[in-house]
C-alpha cells in the first residue's frame, strides 16, 4: 500500500509489532528517470540480500518466495515509481508490503530481522518538517507552505492585499527596478520600500494567524537586501529564517529544497532547548538517562518525552509489562522498543542523530523527561 503522508502514532505501533522476516528499506530518491532506475535497483539488491540470508539460515523455499512475491508486486507498481520524491521507505514481510513516499530526505539504510526498522520514520513523524515561506521582491510577493508530506506549494490567501510596490504605495504604472530608479534618489526609494515591507508584513501576519495562532511553524523569507531586512524588521510571526537572493525566478522545488536544507538547524535548536528543560528536573527525579530506568518508566507510562539516538544499536529483550530489560546481542533494538512503548502509553518521542542535541544532560544515547518520579 502506497502512502504519501506520514504514519500516525497508531500506524507506527502497528508497524512496530514483531513479525517474521521483516525487511526495511530506506532510500534517498530523485523523481527523475535515472533516480527511479537507481531506486529500483537498490531496493531489489536489498531484497536479494535478505533472501540470501534466509537461504543461509536454511529456511524453506516457500519462506524465500514469500518475500520475493511481495517485492515483485512493489516493483511492478508504476504509480509508486512514477511519483517519487526525496525519500522512499519500503516495508516488506510475508503477506505484507507498505511504502511511504516522503518529501523530506531520509538517509539510505536497510535492515532485516524480527521487526521493521522504524527509527528514521519515527524521526520523520516526530520532527517538525512544516514551514511557511515568503518570496519577496519589488515586483511582487507570495506565501508558500511546505509540510511533512508535501513539497512547497503556494499558500491560498484569504484576504485582499497589495501585490507589489506600486500597489502598496498607490502607484499604478511602475514596476521593479525601473520603478525604484524613478523615485527621486535613494531616500525616496527607501521610503517606498519601507511602506511596501510594512504592507507585506501585515498581510503575512494576518494570513498566518488563521492557521498558526501560536506561531510554532517557522517562516522562511526569500528576498534580496534591503527588502529582506526591512520586512523582517516589521515583526513577522514565528521563528524567521532569511534566505538571501533574488526571489522572482525561484521554482517551487528550489524553495522546498532550501527549506529542507535549513529546517534541521531549527529542529536542533528546539530539541536542545527542550532537552535542557528536561535536565532542569534531575534533582526532582523527573529526568533519566539510564536505559534500565527509562525502560521501567516507559512501562509505567511515566515517560512524557523521550529522546533516543536513532543510529545506536543496543540489543536485548524488553518486558513491556514490567520494563525489565536483558542485554542480548541477538535481541531486538532496545532503544526502538522503548520508544514504541512510550508512544503506546501516550508519550512523545524524538529520534535524533548523533551530535544533534546540545544539552548538558544528553549522554548521546537516551534521555527521558518523566511525568512523575519513579516509584
Amino acid at each position: 500500500m502506497i502512502h504519501y503522508t506520514l504514519p500516525t502514532s497508531s500506524d507506527l505501533l502497528e508497524l512496530g509489532a514483531p513479525r517474521a522476516d521483516a525487511l526495511s528499506i530506506y532510500l534517498a530518491t530523485e523523481p527523475t528517470p535515472e533516480g527511479r532506475s537507481l531506486a529500483v535497483t537498490t531496493a531489489k539488491n536489498a531484497v536479494d540480500e535478505a533472501i540470501r540470508s534466509l537461504r543461509s539460515a536454511e529456511r524453506s523455499r516457500a519462506d524465500q518466495e514469500s518475500l520475493r512475491e511481495q517485492w515483485n508486486q512493489v516493483a511492478a507498481d508504476s504509480k509508486l515509481w512514477g511519483n517519487l520524491a526525496n525519500s522512499l521507505v519500503i516495508f516488506l514481510a510475508p503477506g505484507f508490503a507498505h511504502e511511504y513516499v516522503l518529501p523530506n530526505a531520509l538517509g539510505s539504510r536497510t535492515k532485516f530481522g524480527g521487526r521493521f526498522d522504524l527509527g528514521p520514520l519515527v524521526r520523520a513523524v516526530t520532527t517538525p518538517q512544516r514551514a511557511y515561506a515568503l518570496t519577496l521582491s519589488s515586483s511582487g510577493w507570495n506565501l508558500w507552505q511546505a509540510t511533512e508530506s508535501s513539497r512547497a506549494t503556494e499558500f491560498p490567501l484569504a484576504g485582499e492585499h497589495a501585490e507589489d510596490v506600486a500597489d502598496a504605495t498607490n502607484r499604478t504604472s511602475i514596476r521593479g527596478r525601473q520603478l525604484l530608479r524613478r523615485l527621486g534618489g535613494d531616500e525616496g526609494q527607501k521610503v517606498l520600500l519601507e511602506r511596501y515591507s510594512q504592507v507585506v508584513a501585515r498581510a503575512v501576519r494576518e494570513e498566518l494567524a488563521r492557521v498558526d495562532k501560536t506561531h510554532q511553524v517557522p517562516l522562511f523569507v526569500f528576498a534580496s537586501e534591503p527588502l529582506a531586512s526591512m520586512v523582517v524588521g516589521q515583526g513577522l510571526p514565528g521563528e524567521v529564517v532569511t534566505v538571501p537572493g533574488a526571489a522572482d525566478e525561484l521554482r517551487p522545488d528550489q524553495i522546498d529544497a532550501a527549506i529542507r536544507e535549513r529546517i534541521g538547524g531549527i529542529t536542533t535548536r528546539r530539541l536542545s532547548r527542550i532537552a535542557n528543560q528536561i535536565g532542569d528536573g534531575v534533582a526532582a527525579g523527573l529526568a533519566a538517562t539510564d536505559i534500565a530506568q527509562v525502560a521501567r518508566a516507559a512501562a509505567q507510562a511515566a515517560v512524557g518525552t523521550l529522546y533516543y539516538d536513532m543510529t545506536a544499536d543496543v540489543r536485548g529483550v524488553l518486558d513491556e509489562t514490567t520494563g525489565a530489560i536483558r542485554l542480548d546481542p541477538e535481541g531486538e533494538n532496545l532503544l526502538a522498543a522503548i520508544a514504541l512503548l512510550v508512544l503506546a502509553n501516550g508519550g512523545e518521542v524524538h529520534a535524533v542523530r548523533p551530535g544533534e542535541i546540545e544539552a548538558e544532560i544528553w549522554n548521546g544515547q537516551l534521555l527521558a523527561g518523566l511525568r512523575q518520579p519513579l516509584i
